[in-house]
């Protein structure tokens, strides 16, 4: 019986090591972004800028519908308020991929927003 318990134990552990990580669930990952300075006075945007964050909203809508983005959001702040955030939280396999996907918005690129990325994790959802 002993015997059998430890053959066991070690066909348990053999398995989790050989188990694919490819395969590995998504993590998710809170990015929070903030206006660049510029931005935080609204005479300064132009039609351009307005167009980039169109893009913006509209890359965030694909990804909810691709199931990438759980939500996404902004305060309801002024502009000029210090505390003035947007959030989208995400699922990504590891930092390196959220912060990438973070980078690759269209208002990060044309330097609108500033990203900053966390491990998250949603602990209570009406989305599910």
């Amino acid at each position: 019986m002993k015997k059998l318990i430890i053959i066991t134990s070690l066909l348990a552990c053999f398995n989790s090591f050989a188990q694919d990580s490819t395969k590995a669930k998504p993590k998710e990952w809170l990015g929070v972004l903030t206006l660049t300075d510029k931005f935080t006075i609204e005479t300064n945007w132009t039609s351009t800028d307005q167009a980039v964050v169109g893009e913006h909203f509209q890359r965030l809508i694909k990804m909810k519908e691709s199931g990438t983005v759980i939500l996404a959001g902004r305060m309801d702040l002024p502009l000029n308020d210090p505390e003035m955030k947007g959030l989208v939280i995400f699922y990504a396999k590891d930092e390196k991929e959220a912060n990438q996907f973070m980078q690759d918005d269209p208002a990060v690129k044309a330097k609108i927003m500033q990203a900053k990325v966390y491990p998250y994790g949603v602990a209570v959802s009406k989305c599910n």
